[in-house]
């Protein structure tokens, strides 16, 4: 007995692995809807799909963030084919702003920063743009001092263009998000009064 329990404790814990909902756990492997039944519906669902779905479907992939308040972190559970595959967080939670609260400005607009928080603090942008894309990621691997093809994985990312635009003084905010995350930004044209 004490063999087993002393192989229990030297499993290492992955943060990863489970995210507690009030008194109940839900793990990666779990299906939506026990994430549903647990958890209650997210903050915000993040489909990374062009489809449209029906009521109650869920898409291949999806990001789904819940925001607990200021007092604990975001939980943010990515699923493919309705099974959570990962559970992260993204900084502490806070209390959702009204949308006359918002006060959003070019430099709230940061590189890294999650689209949870970007619309909750600038809300939509002026307009988006989608494209699912898929690259292999360069890694060369040489034989000999010469490169030689190897078997890479093909990642899948969604991508999105978004345009935010603060007015004539100001130049247009493009920015690029990769699976969630702004991952770029550029100026673009000068504003328009009419926001």
């Amino acid at each position: 007995m004490l063999p087993i329990a002393l192989l229990a404790l030297s499993v290492p814990a992955h943060a990863g692995d489970t995210m507690r909902c009030g008194s109940r756990l839900v793990a990666v492997e779990a299906r939506a809807a026990e994430l549903l039944s647990t958890c209650g519906a997210p903050a915000y669902r993040d489909v990374w799909s062009e489809q449209t779905l029906a009521p109650g479907a869920v898409a291949e992939q999806e990001e789904w963030t819940y925001n607990f308040g200021p007092q604990q972190l975001l939980r943010v559970v990515r699923l493919r084919n309705a099974r959570v595959v990962d559970i992260d967080s993204d900084g502490y939670g806070f209390a959702e702003p009204d949308e006359r609260e918002r006060r959003c400005s070019p430099e709230h607009l940061i590189e890294g920063m999650s689209k949870y928080r970007l619309l909750m603090a600038c809300g939509a942008p002026l307009t988006r743009t989608v494209a699912q894309t898929f690259f292999l990621p360069y890694r060369p691997t040489y034989r000999n001092g010469y490169p030689v093809q190897a078997d890479r994985p093909v990642l899948q990312v969604f991508r999105e263009e978004w345009v935010y635009d603060f007015g004539p003084n100001l130049f247009m905010r493009v920015l690029r998000l990769e699976n969630g995350r702004v991952t770029q930004i550029e100026n673009g044209e000068r504003g328009s009064s009419r926001r």
